[in-house]
This record gives C-alpha cells, structure tokens and sequence, in this order.
C-alpha cells in the first residue's frame, strides 16, 4: 500500500477477547513497518472508532457480541472499501469463509497462525495481494468450481495473475483500479478453490492458460 513512501502500514483490532488483541499488538509491535492504530472488542465500538482512525488494514475476528463480524466488515465494503480487511478465524471451510471473499475480504489467516504468518499475512495485504491461509480446501468436494462459474473478469485477472502479473500491473493493462483487480482475482479464487500461487499455477497448467504465454 505505501511502496512509495516510509510510512507504517496502518491497522485496526477487532476481536472479543483482550488477551487476543494483546498478542496481536506484540505480534505486530514487533515490525517497524507497521502500527496497530486502534483495537475494540466489539464491533459496534468498532464501527465508531474505524472512520476516525482511517486505517489501511482491519484485523477482524468474526466471533463478536452483539454485531457480528460478518456485519462489521459488510458495512466496512460498504462504507469504506479503501481499508483491506483481514480475517482472523478459528473456522477453516471454505464453504464456510466463501462469503466473506466474495464481499471482498483480502486475508484469511487462522487465530492459531504464529507471529511470522501474522505479520506475512499483513504485509502481503498491504501490498494488495491476497493471503489465504486455510485448511483441508482441497478435501471440500463441494468448495471448489470450474471456469464457466467465472465472470469474463475473474477468467482475465486470473489468466493475467498465472502469467505472473502483479496487481498494479493487472490493473494498468486492463484501465481499471488496483482494488476492483483484487477482487475480481479474489472472488475467482474462491470460486475455484485457490488459496496459494501454486495452486494458480497447478490449475493454470491444466487449463492451459500458460500454452501461448
């Protein structure tokens, strides 16, 4: 999010339990790159604090009292799609977190993740790439579809996405912005059970997208 300059990645805690977001404040206190702004414990004082805060990043947990996570960051999309949002979760089905891709979510990680996944996870958020990290996908026979289940959009970031092409680059070629980039990248993923750039490039190679590339 910020190539262009030194300033902190900036990011915003939500999760129901203090104790959780004082881990996460260690995990992340321990990168010069970024900065925890602000934290709540829940969602509605979330909602309150976020658009004062203005962070580049929210860490949502989705378990939360009285508004559900899935609420906040609907109204997150909705209200204020520049911040990229990360799940933090103890659900691992696909099925289960498709939904949040498709309302555009960029990172997946479980709450079990160690620092080092953490903090990979955010940087790569950052720097406006999706990171997925869930288990057992591949086993969910009713998780993953085929191409014809892709918008034109989805097939042509994804194709551009196995050729390598970052998200800016994605986005410049096709005149259109980073952010609608990755979602179209995200929500192709989703449909089609990716949630690594090996799996990209698995599937791609089967498809033959990469014949002519």
């Amino acid at each position: 999010m910020h190539s262009g300059d030194n300033r902190a990645t900036t990011i915003y805690l939500l999760d129901d339990h203090p104790l959780v977001i004082e881990a996460l404040r260690a995990m992340i206190g321990q990168a010069a790159d970024l900065a925890v702004v602000g934290a709540a414990t829940s969602g509605v004082d979330a909602m309150r604090e976020i658009p004062l805060l203005h962070p580049d990043i929210v860490v949502a947990d989705l378990g939360m009292p009285e508004l559900p996570g899935e609420e906040v960051i609907r109204w997150l999309r909705s209200t204020h799609p520049e911040i990229a949002i990360i799940v933090l979760t103890a659900r691992r089905n696909l099925a289960t977190l498709r939904p949040l891709v498709d309302d555009g979510v960029l990172g997946v990680i479980g709450k079990t993740a160690v620092s080092g996944e953490l903090l990979n996870c955010i940087r790569t958020v950052a720097a406006g790439e999706v990171f997925f990290e869930i288990e057992n996908f591949h086993g969910d026979a009713q998780g993953s579809a085929g191409v014809e289940t892709l918008s034109n959009r989805e097939l042509e970031v994804l194709q551009m996405v196995a050729r390598g092409l970052s998200g800016k680059q994605i986005a410049a070629q096709l005149g259109i912005a980073a952010k609608t980039a990755e979602t179209h990248k995200a929500r192709g993923l989703a449909k089609l059970g990716l949630f690594s750039r090996s799996d990209i490039f698995q599937f791609a190679h089967r498809e033959g997208w990469l014949d002519n590339s």
